[in-house]
């Protein structure tokens, strides 16, 4: 049965490395995006509940889903709790009772860019994981704030819920993005496609209306 449990760092570290182990058995590359990411960049005001994974790849999602599960016993699928939805849900057991939600993501959908394998990221701090692949930083950051954008917007409560989560994800993304790896776009969007980028900079100026405070970050980083 899925937890309602908090996370632990390692634990999440754990769910993210048995499934980028799975798909790597069959030659898929990934990479972590959402809070996942942002935590391994140096997120600390939180732990995250799920781990979400960008799949380089045209499987479709749900085959992607399948081919994880059936790679290692300790994944499994289960419905949705919405009758509605037909996409299986996939879970990693932890340990008894405990177990972890892992989404998986391919490129075109929620924004999602083709990230060239070359720009995937193994070294946070100096610190090198070769077996925990993330998604280029400034990825990471335009990613969630298009997840505020999406969540102020939705029609459901519980989703409604996670803005102020995201504010505090972007805002110390933003300042881990100036002081500790003095990141700009210039130095690390060049591959970045247009129109990544024109959608990010018209919920940028959402978010700047919404969060003025954060404009001088916002520029530190390019914008």
């Amino acid at each position: 049965m899925p937890s309602t449990f908090s996370f632990t760092r390692y634990e999440i570290e754990v769910a993210a490395r048995a499934a980028i182990d799975a798909l790597s058995k069959h030659g898929l590359k990934a990479c972590l995006v959402g809070s996942a990411a942002c935590m391994m960049y140096g997120m600390t005001h939180r732990v995250p509940n799920d781990v979400d994974i960008v799949v380089l790849t045209e499987m479709g999602q749900e085959a992607i889903k399948s081919l994880i599960a059936s790679s290692n016993s300790r994944f499994y699928l289960r419905s949705s709790i919405n009758p509605a939805n037909t996409f299986k849900i996939l879970w990693y057991t932890l340990s008894y009772r405990r177990s972890c939600k892992v989404d998986i993501l391919v490129p075109g959908i929620l924004s999602i860019p083709k990230i060239p394998v070359e720009k995937i990221s193994y070294r946070v701090h100096g610190v090198f994981y070769k077996d925990i692949p993330l998604a280029p930083f400034l990825v990471v950051l335009f990613l969630k704030l298009r997840a505020w954008t999406d969540h102020r917007v939705d029609h459901r409560q519980h989703m409604r819920d996670k803005v102020g989560m995201d504010e505090q994800d972007i805002d110390e993304l933003l300042e881990l993005g100036a002081q500790e790896y003095g990141i700009s776009l210039v130095n690390q969007g060049k591959w970045f496609p247009k129109d990544f980028v024109q959608e990010t900079k018209g919920r940028l100026q959402e978010y700047i209306k919404e969060q003025p405070e954060t404009l001088g970050s916002w520029r530190s980083l390019g914008f």
